[in-house]
């Protein structure tokens, strides 16, 4: 643990900075102040947690399993710098969790072509709670490979994706889902159903490759 606040410390060398922030006409000298302080205690912080969290996937990571080309590569290097910029964003740690197993990912031998940097962007760009929402999808639909339909499939036809995971997971509102699947849309991680179908009015959704291709590597499938 010592060792993990040492190296946050030396990553956290914001002296540059520190001096172009003093710059700022006005406004300068009090936001050097806040950086100074409690700003840079809480990205210390972050760091701190987010390579405890890497160390901990790596644990136990067989040698033969690491990809040691890609370790010393430029392409690793854009990686963990970009990790360590979203980490020093947030203070949510289910997304630090998700940056570590993200930077695990990346130095593992696999079959098929991933983009580590493309996952990376989108936990960044998005909520904690809509990329639960985008795990719950995948879940449901192709782990589970459950048919969203109506209760009373006779009277009500196909019902849509927000009234059926809100009446099923009650901590997420209709309207919550609604907006949310829209964004995860414009990520690509979901796509609408689209078609005529007897009693179907839309807000269909299915996860699309990008988002199988995600969950596998978060979760170290091949």
């Amino acid at each position: 643990m010592n060792d993990i606040k040492l190296y946050s410390k030396f990553y956290n060398d914001l002296s540059n900075l520190r001096i172009a922030i003093s710059s700022i006409p006005f406004l300068g000298s009090q936001l050097d102040m806040y950086l100074s302080a409690p700003g840079q205690k809480f990205i210390e912080e972050r760091f701190e947690y987010m390579i405890e969290q890497l160390q901990q996937e790596l644990d136990g990571i067989e040698e033969y399993l690491i990809n040691k080309e890609i370790i010393a590569s430029e392409e690793c290097f854009d990686l963990v710098q970009k990790a360590f910029i979203a980490t020093a964003k947030t203070r949510q740690r289910e997304k630090l969790k998700l940056f570590a197993k993200i930077l695990k990912g990346s130095l593992i031998k696999r079959k098929k072509l991933y983009d580590p940097e493309l996952y990376l962007k989108i936990v960044d760009e998005l909520s904690v709670r809509e990329l639960e929402i985008a795990s719950l999808l995948y879940e449901v639909k192709v782990k589970r490979k459950i048919k969203i339909e109506g209760e009373n499939e006779a009277e009500d036809g196909m019902t849509n994706d927000p009234y059926w995971f809100s009446k099923h997971y009650p901590k997420f509102s209709k309207d919550e889902l609604e907006f949310t699947l829209l964004r995860l849309e414009k990520t690509g991680l979901v796509k609408e159903l689209v078609g005529s179908f007897i009693g179907y009015g839309g807000s269909q959704y299915e996860p699309t490759s990008l988002l199988s291709d995600f969950m596998n590597f978060i979760e170290n499938n091949e």
